[in-house]
């Protein structure tokens, strides 16, 4: 992905605007998305050693971002 930067703005702060997390105060060459940010910190919150810590993190996620509805199964 490339990204035009405007000089007159501070590369790091147009990127905050944008929804990227720079890497590095001056010339940043990674930046990562806050909402990926969001995401693996609301998973330490869940994270527990058995295998739901993951499905309850991103269940908690997407309905954080009106992603996420509950839906009925039907059983056996």
């Amino acid at each position: 992905m490339q990204l035009c930067i405007c000089p007159c703005t501070p590369t790091p702060v147009q990127l905050v605007k944008w929804g990227l997390f720079p890497c590095l105060p001056v010339y940043p060459a990674l930046a990562v998305s806050l909402d990926m940010l969001e995401f693996v910190s609301t998973l330490f919150v869940h994270l527990a050693p058995n295998e739901t810590a993951w499905a309850d993190t991103l269940t908690s996620f997407l309905a954080s971002k009106a992603m996420y509805s509950k839906r009925r199964t039907r059983s056996g």
